[in-house]
C-alpha cells in the first residue's frame, strides 16, 4: 500500500496534498467539495476582522488566457480577491463550525487562515484562541497579505512577537504564510523558528498588473493586485524554500506555488516539504486535479519502490549547493570560444532537422546545409541551451577533449555532480 499521509505539529494529514488558502474553502459546502476531491486537509480562505481589510471590489478575478496560450496553459490570472467578506462573528459562529463538522466527519484536519492588524498583536492571539475554540486543528497566520506585508517588512520584529504570543495562547499548532519577497529570508526564518512557529506555508503569490495593449488600458482593474502566476511561479517558490530549509533544516514547510502536475508536487516533497498546497492548479483544471496528482505521485512511488512519503522527503536537499560554490569549482571560469570546455554533439538518426537549436542559440553555432545539421564548435560557449530545447533528444553536450557526456538534458549536469568534485579533490 502506498501511504501519502504526513504530519504537521503532531496533527496527522490523510494526504500531503492540501488546498492553498483561497476561495476553495470558506464554508461547509466548499469544504465538503474539497474533502470529496481528496484533499488531505481543508485550508480556509483567509479571514480577518477590520472592515477595511474585507472590502472586495467586483469583479475581482481576471484570467489572462485570452492573451496567449502560455498564459492559458499555466492558469495565470490577476486577482483582487480580498479576505472573506463576512464579519468575524459570523465566520466563527457559522462558517468555521460548518467546516469543522465536515472535517470531523471525513477525519481530516481543518487549518484556519486569518490575519489581523500588525499594529495590534494581541488581536492575533485572541482571534487564534477563538478559532481553536471553534474547532480548528491548526492555525495559519497570514503574514503575506499585500494589505499588511509592508508593515512586516518595515518592522520585522513584529512577526516574531505575534508568533510568540499566539503560541502562548493556543495549544494547536500555529504556523505562518509568507510572501516570496520577504528579505533577508534566512534571517527571518531563524527568527520565526526561535519564536516557536509550528510550520511555514511558502509562498503566497506576488502582486502584478497586466495591460491590454489593444484597448491601451489596464486589464480588469486599474491597480496592482494579487498576481497568481500559475506554474511559472514554481521555480521561484521552490528556490526560496530550499534557502529556508538549508538555514533551518528542522522547520516544517508547506510548499505552495505553481503546482499543476504530480511532478510539480514531488519537487516540493523532494526538497523536504511536509505537505504541498494546490490553488491555481485547481482554479485552472478543477477539483479533479487532486486525484490526478495523488495518482501520479502514488504511481511514481510504486515505480521507485517507496512505500511512504517519508522514504524520500528531503532526499534532494543535500544535493543542492550555492551558486558561489559552483563558481569556485568551475574548471574554465574565464574561457571564451574556441577554448570553452564543452560542445554539442548530434545524433543524426534522432535529429528532425527542426532547427529549434539554431533558433535558440545566441552564438550562431548551428546551421542547416543540404538537410544536415552542422555545428561550428569554434563558436560555442558551452552554455547548454540547445540541449534543453531539442525536442527529440538528438543533442547532448560533450567534453571537447575526452568526448565524455556532460549533459543530455536530464538531471544534474556531470560537472556539478558531487562524485565529479570528489575525483578532482
Amino acid at each position: 500500500m502506498i501511504d501519502l499521509s504526513s504530519e504537521i505539529g503532531g496533527v496527522r494529514l490523510k494526504s500531503a496534498l492540501l488546498p492553498g488558502s483561497s476561495e476553495l474553502a470558506f464554508d461547509g459546502p466548499s469544504a465538503g467539495r474539497l474533502v470529496r476531491a481528496g484533499a488531505g486537509a481543508v485550508v480556509t480562505k483567509t479571514f480577518t476582522s477590520p472592515d477595511r481589510m474585507r472590502i472586495r471590489i467586483r469583479p475581482y478575478e481576471f484570467p489572462l488566457a485570452r492573451f496567449g496560450k502560455e498564459f492559458a496553459s499555466c492558469g495565470s490570472f490577476v486577482s483582487f480577491s480580498a479576505p472573506h467578506v463576512a464579519e468575524m462573528e459570523k465566520v466563527l459562529k457559522m462558517n468555521v463550525r460548518e467546516m469543522v463538522d465536515v472535517c470531523r466527519l471525513a477525519r481530516v484536519p481543518l487549518i484556519a487562515s486569518f490575519y489581523e492588524d500588525f499594529g495590534r498583536p494581541e488581536d492575533w492571539s485572541e482571534t487564534a484562541r477563538r478559532f481553536e475554540e471553534a474547532g480548528a486543528d491548526l492555525i495559519e497566520l497570514n503574514f503575506s497579505s499585500p494589505s499588511n506585508k509592508q508593515v512586516l517588512e518595515e518592522h520585522p520584529e513584529i512577526g516574531g512577537k505575534i508568533i510568540s504570543i499566539v503560541r502562548r495562547r493556543v495549544r494547536v499548532p500555529a504556523g505562518i504564510k509568507i510572501s516570496p519577497t520577504i528579505e533577508p529570508l534566512e534571517k527571518r526564518a531563524r527568527e520565526w523558528h526561535q519564536a516557536g512557529v509550528s510550520f511555514i506555508t511558502a509562498h503566497n503569490a506576488p502582486s502584478g498588473i497586466f495591460i491590454d495593449v489593444e484597448r491601451e488600458e489596464p486589464y480588469g482593474a486599474p491597480s496592482v493586485g494579487g498576481y497568481l502566476m500559475g506554474r511559472p511561479f514554481l521555480p521561484w517558490s521552490l528556490g526560496r524554500i530550499v534557502q529556508m530549509k538549508q538555514a533551518v533544516p528542522e522547520l516544517p514547510v508547506i510548499g505552495i506555488g505553481g503546482i499543476s502536475e504530480w511532478q510539480d508536487a514531488l519537487q516540493y516533497l523532494l526538497v523536504g516539504c511536509v505537505a504541498v498546497g494546490v490553488a491555481t492548479g485547481v482554479y485552472a483544471k478543477g477539483l479533479g486535479v487532486f486525484r490526478k496528482i495523488e495518482k501520479g505521485i502514488a504511481g511514481w512511488m510504486e515505480r521507485k519502490g517507496y512505500g511512504r512519503l517519508q522514504d524520500f522527503q528531503g532526499k534532494v536537499l543535500p544535493m543542492i549547493t550555492s551558486a558561489a560554490d559552483l563558481k569556485l569549482r568551475e574548471i574554465a571560469p574565464f574561457a571564451v570560444p574556441p577554448n570553452t570546455p564543452y560542445a554539442p554533439r548530434v545524433d543524426p538518426s534522432r535529429c528532425s532537422r527542426c532547427f529549434t537549436c539554431g533558433k535558440r542559440c545566441l552564438y550562431a553555432v548551428f546551421r542547416r546545409e543540404k538537410n544536415r545539421l552542422l555545428i561550428d564548435e569554434e563558436r560555442c560557449w558551452s552554455c547548454g541551451a540547445c540541449i534543453g530545447v531539442c525536442p527529440t533528444g538528438a543533442l547532448v553536450l560533450a567534453d571537447r577533449t575526452t568526448g565524455e557526456l556532460v549533459w543530455d538534458g536530464e538531471g544534474t549536469a556531470r560537472p556539478f555532480r558531487r562524485e565529479a568534485w570528489r575525483k578532482k579533490e
